[in-house]
């Protein structure tokens, strides 16, 4: 399990593994892995995921958080970038 999982995050990941679902992590920075940034703004959290078919994974090279755009939201926006084949 990924570091800092609790329970609902390991039924998650029974989930993703049951389905034959796929989820990967691409190679970013702590902060474009980020979904939402409390007011606080002391901390990150990713809590959105994105999960697809584990035959479907070429079509999708890269995924992440943008920061730039002011949204006036707490959440970041995301970016995925899909291949057609």
């Amino acid at each position: 399990m990924p570091e800092g999982t609790n329970r609902n995050g390991e039924m998650l990941c029974e989930f993703v593994f049951a389905n034959n679902k796929m989820s990967t992590q691409f190679q970013h920075k702590k902060i474009h892995k980020a979904t939402w940034i409390p007011l606080s703004q002391n901390t990150i959290n990713q809590i959105d995921h994105v999960f697809i078919n584990a035959n479907s994974v070429v079509v999708i090279p890269n995924t992440r958080s943008i920061i730039g755009p002011n949204m006036d939201s707490d959440y970041l926006l995301q970016s995925m970038i899909i291949k057609n084949y």
